[in-house]
């Protein structure tokens, strides 16, 4: 049934079954994939732990862009596939279906944020709610202002955050399509809302694995700033080398849990 709106994004489709379903398997895919999946926007600290633990390539993501190889080892006797997220709502939809689609129960991903506060670069940022500003969550489930994420995934980083002593901010995230359209008007609006982050994936994620009854948790860090200079200032988020190893175990150590 085709629940109809004045507005073409908003409108929702009950039929589960789609043209093109996730889980047909290409020539290049193994699977079925472990279980557990971590994925990371950090491909300097993934293709070093692939590296080291020895990953076997087991299926890939193909895109445009390029090819984002998933790859299956063990890691303190479990097997994990690991994964480098791709950008955007709409493409990591996919990315996400994909996954699922090949088996996995468990997605446990680690990224970088911008934030709406004055929360110092580097900071561990663990989003338990998420503002629908973008495009792919609204194919999985019907319109809302906010998607809450999956409480035991927020449990299990709380419990591993508490383990390692490292400080952290719970909060919700303004997940946009409109990199360019963060505007300062806006941006006062989305800090009124409750909002202290911003990215780009968080809630489609959080929405597909609603959808498919997975489980989906995620850990940020503080990138850039969006409030209080004149002048726009990244931090040089992307080069914060050791914020982002230092999630991705945290991120590691909570996927074991499951």
């Amino acid at each position: 049934m085709i629940v109809e709106n004045e507005f073409p994004i908003l409108e929702y489709s009950t039929e589960r079954n789609a043209v093109i379903n996730p889980g047909w398997r290409g020539e290049q895919e193994k699977g079925p994939f472990p279980r557990l999946c971590l994925m990371t926007f950090f491909q300097e600290v993934l293709d070093a732990f692939v590296e080291q633990y020895h990953g076997e390539m087991i299926g890939t993501y193909i895109s445009e862009m390029r090819k984002f190889h998933a790859y299956k080892l063990q890691y303190k006797e479990m097997e994990i596939c690991v994964v480098q997220a791709v950008v955007g709502s709409g493409s990591i939809a996919m990315m996400t279906d994909w996954l699922f689609g090949e088996g996995v129960e468990v997605l446990l991903c680690c990224g970088g944020c911008g934030v709406l506060a004055d929360i110092p670069a580097g900071d561990v940022i663990l989003p338990v709610r998420a503002l629908r500003d973008e495009g792919a969550s609204y194919k999985y489930l019907p319109p809302s202002r906010y998607i809450d994420l999956n409480e035991a995934a927020v449990k299990v980083f709380e419990q591993v955050l508490a383990k390692y002593k490292l400080p952290y901010i719970k909060c919700t995230t303004w997940s946009t399509d409109g990199f360019y359209r963060e505007t300062k008007e806006m941006v006062a609006h989305r800090i009124k809302q409750g909002c202290q982050a911003v990215e780009m994936e968080c809630s489609a994620m959080a929405a597909i694995a609603q959808y498919r009854g997975k489980v989906f948790g995620q850990l940020l860090y503080s990138g850039d700033i969006l409030v209080g200079n004149e002048e726009y200032d990244d931090r040089s988020w992307n080069t914060n080398l050791s914020a982002r190893e230092r999630i991705f175990r945290v991120t590691l150590e909570a996927l074991l849990q499951f």
